[in-house]
């Protein structure tokens, strides 16, 4: 018992499930500028339902890319969890995880929309969010071994999320929502790159065709572009669709992103594009939260 509660912590990826909470919360902050208020209720709910989401796409990319990670340099955040690969956790393992948290997710979603404790929105993108989480990982669809990954990974964690939180508290969120949150995504794939960067030669070996495997040293230009975008549409996008407190928060982050910039593809290392990703959401959340205090 004691080796399959360790297997399944590990599994969880607690240094990278953090980051889904941080998402999650630029559009609790965004939701608050926009109306000045949180129903702290809905939000932890809301809260709650999405790492439940968030959980179990980990436990299926455990499950689905037990064959790389066994090949993977483990770091916490790049080349999975190594539980499998350790002998702490089994593949049925993590699928029955997977299965369980997402039955629970699920049925927790459907009775928070029934009873009216989230509004039907919410319920949509949770629904969204779980299946995309293991189309990702999981055949047929597998995205993350056909070049699509990095982009369902980046849309799943910083979009969905999120517009979750922002779904709770107003039900739909407007077009300009998904604009606002460009950055964001732009710099979840600064994050996600280099992660993949770092797994290149594991993936390769197992023919995981992931950007990096595909491209090689070229997906440094994709990294370049996402860096740009993630600090260049703030600025371009100020004051009429983001504030301009929001713009330059972001553009105080830049040296995280010069820094990852020059690291691009010179570096094994996954915590560059991760630390730029952090302090651009960081900066956003603390931008919009005082801007509307």
């Amino acid at each position: 018992m004691r080796s399959t509660l360790t297997g399944l912590w590990l599994m969880s990826r607690p240094l990278i499930l953090p980051s889904g909470a941080l998402a999650y919360a630029v559009g609790a902050a965004l939701a608050y500028h926009d109306h000045g208020r949180l129903d702290w209720g809905r939000q932890t709910l809301a809260l709650g339902l999405t790492m439940l989401a968030n959980l179990a796409a980990h436990y299926a990319d455990e499950y689905a890319d037990a064959d790389t990670d066994a090949l993977a340099s483990h770091t916490g955040i790049s080349g999975g969890s190594g539980a499998i690969a350790a002998g702490l956790a089994t593949r049925s393992l993590a699928l029955r995880a997977a299965l369980v948290v997402s039955a629970i997710t699920l049925g927790g979603g459907l009775w928070a929309v029934a009873s009216g404790a989230l509004p039907r929105a919410s319920g949509i993108i949770l629904v969204i969010g779980l299946l995309g989480g293991w189309a990702y990982s999981v055949p047929p669809l597998a995205l993350e071994r056909r070049g699509w990954g990095e982009l369902t990974n980046a849309l799943l964690g910083s979009l969905l999320m999120p517009l979750m939180a922002y779904a709770a508290e107003v039900g739909a969120p407007p077009a300009r929502v998904y604009l606002q949150l460009a950055p964001i995504v732009a710099a979840a794939l600064v994050c996600i790159i280099g992660v993949h960067w770092a797994d290149r030669a594991a993936d390769a070996a197992v023919g995981k065709r992931t950007l990096a495997v595909i491209l090689g040293r070229r997906v440094r230009w994709l990294w370049w572009g996402c860096i740009a975008l993630a600090y260049g549409l703030p600025v371009l996008l100020a004051p009429r669709l983001i504030p301009g407190a929001v713009a330059v928060a972001t553009v105080l982050t830049l040296p995280f992103g010069l820094y990852a910039a020059a690291r691009a593809t010179r570096s094994e290392s996954p915590v560059p594009g991760a630390a730029t990703m952090v302090a651009i959401m960081l900066a956003q959340i603390g931008a919009y939260v005082l801007r509307a205090a």
